[in-house]
């Protein structure tokens, strides 16, 4: 079978692990990396030893190319949408790093893009790829802790970089990380988002930030669950992606759970995998993530076309939180996509 020659736009310290993954994937050969600078560009190819193009701002030109068929977007958030945009028309698939967009319009010309060109699209959710996550949704799935009704997912990062407290270039906070909690809350609640309120406060503590940095969502679910997503990207604490369920039969509460389906269980029990306890994008499992992505262009479109239905379905719950903020707390109903 031949291999998915992959373009990977941008190298900064995100690029650097797709780099690794592609070059690992027996189904991909990446063909080239494209950045805007070769600072970056000679920094990677020492670090993953590339011997692919590294070339400074030619992208558009390697669209055109036949021997393209994937592109990996990992330049700032600001950028994704046009560059996702571009590939799709060019008839490329491709993986765009979260956030998809920065704005509700972006997200419905990028939707349409993939629709119209018939391209397999994905957005770059990594936490759910973490061995906990995926251990806490088989335990959900076999039904361990009954029925799920509540659930409650917290970003809390400081997040620096000038560019990152830009609304015009970052989006918002949950844009900027909140989204990994909603995406990792509405996985494992296994329903779409259908209803949101929230509220925001202004910087406490960091006065760069020209928008929000903290915000607490109320969720509703189509199949009557209920959860919260709260984020916060200037806290002055080391970092937290705290995650909590309820269910009739038991609970979970980050790497534990409890059940009554075991008798006389006093206590929680431990779930002894890695989970999505640091920043560092060394330890996200993007290899797990985009041999999904390329798994589902080979032999599942079907699956790739969910995954990236509900991704869609996560960056509108993110845009409708931030409507509701804005109006003082009112409800949004989705879809508003």
């Amino acid at each position: 079978m031949k291999k998915l020659g992959v373009l990977v736009r941008g190298a900064g310290w995100v690029a650097g692990e797709h780099i690794k993954a592609y070059m690992a994937n027996p189904n991909t050969e990446l063909k080239v990396v494209d950045s805007r600078l070769q600072s970056e560009l000679d920094e990677k190819k020492s670090a993953c030893g590339l011997d692919c193009e590294l070339t400074v701002d030619l992208y558009e030109e390697h669209l055109t190319r036949d021997d393209i068929d994937l592109v990996s977007i990992c330049t700032i958030s600001c950028e994704h949408t046009r560059e996702a945009i571009q590939a799709a028309n060019a008839g490329k698939h491709v993986f765009i790093e979260k956030p998809v967009s920065v704005t509700l319009d972006e997200l419905r010309n990028l939707r349409d893009a993939v629709e119209a060109n018939g391209v397999a699209a994905a957005a770059g959710f990594v936490v759910r790829f973490y061995p906990l996550i995926r251990n806490i949704r088989k335990i959900v799935d076999e039904g361990t802790i009954g029925d799920v009704f509540y659930g409650g997912c917290d970003y809390w990062h400081e997040i620096k970089g000038e560019w990152k407290t830009s609304p015009e270039k970052a989006g918002s906070s949950l844009l900027m990380g909140g989204c990994h909690s909603m995406d990792t809350l509405q996985w494992l609640m296994d329903s779409e988002i259908t209803e949101v309120t929230a509220y925001s406060c202004n910087p406490a503590r960091r006065k760069d930030f020209e928008y929000d940095p903290n915000i607490v969502v109320n969720l509703k679910f189509a199949n009557g669950r209920i959860g919260r997503v709260a984020c916060s990207i200037e806290c002055n604490m080391p970092y937290v992606f705290h995650l909590e369920l309820k269910g009739t039969d038991g609970a979970i509460r980050n790497d534990k759970f409890f059940t009554t389906q075991i008798p006389h269980l006093q206590g929680w029990i431990s779930i002894p995998c890695v989970g999505p306890d640091s920043p560092d994008v060394t330890h996200h499992p993007f290899d797990d993530e985009i041999d999904y992505f390329i798994d589902s262009v080979i032999t599942d479109r079907i699956e790739a076309d969910r995954a990236w239905r509900q991704a869609l379905r996560v960056h509108e719950a993110c845009f409708a939180a931030d409507q509701s903020a804005g109006s003082g707390g009112t409800p949004i109903k989705l879809p508003i996509l």
